[in-house]
């Protein structure tokens, strides 16, 4: 009898495990992803990024359509929504600086031999005061 009811409590307690680590599971996946891009997205190419968003974007409708996520893991789900935003933010905004730099040292030179264009200077007559 105690065989038994010992068998029992451990189903029971095997089962449990089981139901919270496959729930625990579920943001892991997204948890694993978002740690990935973070290390690696600063080598990604556009369309590397593209692919990236997708699977994102995917991970997170699969984890929308369960309706038994406990208040723990939403705030887990909205954190790392938000890693991985910061994450994807930061290499754009750095990529996009990178070529505002590179347009603005053209602009720089343009706008400086213009200049020179209308009013007839350059560097030898100034530098003769």
């Amino acid at each position: 009898m105690k065989k038994t009811i010992l068998g029992a409590l451990l189903a029971a307690a095997s089962l449990l495990c089981l139901g919270g680590c496959g729930q625990q599971s579920r943001v892991d996946e997204l948890k694993d992803f978002v740690e990935k891009v973070q290390k690696e997205g600063s080598d990604y190419t556009e369309e590397q990024w593209k692919e990236v968003n997708d699977e994102f974007s995917k991970l997170l409708d699969k984890l929308n359509n369960y309706k038994d996520l406990s208040p723990e893991e939403v705030k887990e789900i909205a954190k790392y929504q938000a890693e991985y935003a910061t994450a994807a933010f930061k290499e754009h905004a750095g990529k996009f600086m990178q070529e505002a730099d590179k347009t603005l040292e053209q602009a720089g030179g343009a706008l400086e031999g213009a200049l020179e264009g209308l009013t007839g200077d350059d560097e030898t007559e100034e530098s003769d005061d």
